[in-house]
C-alpha cells in the first residue's frame, strides 16, 4: 500500500473511532416532546405508504394521512403501533369509497347514454352552454368504478360497496376504541 492510501485508511479509522466515542455520549431525546417524536419513528418507517397505493394515487397524499393519524393517535409500543397501522390501512380504503362510487355511477350513466340515447346525447352536448354540467367522467374515477363493478360481476355493485364501507368503518372505530382503552 502506498503512502497516500495508508493516510486515507488512517483517517477513516480515526473518524470511525471518534464517531464511536461520540455515539456513546449520546443519550437520545431528553424532553417529553423529543421522546414522543422519536417513539413515532418505528411506525413511520414501518408503514410505507407505497404498500397502500394504487395506480393514480399520490404516495405523498397517503403519507400525509399516515403521518396525521400517527401524530393524533400517538401510539406507544408495538401493540398500539399495529392498531394504528391497521387504522391507516382502513382510512386509506375508506378514502377510496367515494371515488369508486362516482366511477360506478359515471360508468353506468355513460354506458346507458351510449346505448339508449346516442343521437340525443350528441346533439345535447354540441348545443350545451351551461358550463356547470359535467359532461364526461374523470378517466381514473370511471376506470376505478368499472373495475369494481366488473369485480362484482355487474350485480349490485353499489350495495356491495356500501356493505364494504360499513364493515371498514366498523373495524376502524373498533380499533380506535381499543387504542383509546389501551392509552388510558
Amino acid at each position: 500500500m502506498d503512502l497516500v492510501h495508508q493516510e486515507e485508511c488512517m483517517t477513516s479509522i480515526k473518524k470511525i473511532n471518534a464517531n464511536r466515542i461520540n455515539a456513546k455520549c449520546s443519550t437520545g431525546p431528553i424532553s417529553k416532546k423529543g421522546k414522543l417524536n422519536s417513539s413515532k419513528n418505528a411506525i413511520k418507517h414501518g408503514l410505507h405508504a407505497e404498500k397502500f397505493v394504487v395506480i393514480g394515487e399520490s404516495v405523498v397524499d397517503l403519507e400525509i394521512i399516515r403521518d396525521r393519524l400517527v401524530d393524533e393517535l400517538k401510539p406507544i409500543g408495538i401493540m398500539q403501533e399495529q392498531i394504528v397501522e391497521k387504522m391507516v390501512d382502513l382510512a386509506i380504503r375508506l378514502r377510496r369509497i367515494p371515488i369508486i362510487e362516482a366511477g360506478i355511477f359515471n360508468h353506468e350513466m355513460l354506458e346507458h347514454e351510449a346505448d339508449e340515447y346516442k343521437e340525443k346525447v350528441a346533439s345535447t352536448i354540441e348545443g350545451e352552454t351551461d358550463n356547470r354540467i359535467v359532461l364526461s367522467s374523470n378517466t381514473l374515477v370511471r376506470k376505478t368504478g368499472l373495475s369494481f363493478a366488473r369485480d362484482c360481476n355487474q350485480g349490485s355493485a353499489i350495495l356491495k360497496l356500501n356493505t364494504i364501507e360499513d364493515k371498514l368503518l366498523s373495524k376502524y372505530f373498533k380499533l380506535y376504541g381499543i387504542l383509546k382503552e389501551m392509552q388510558s
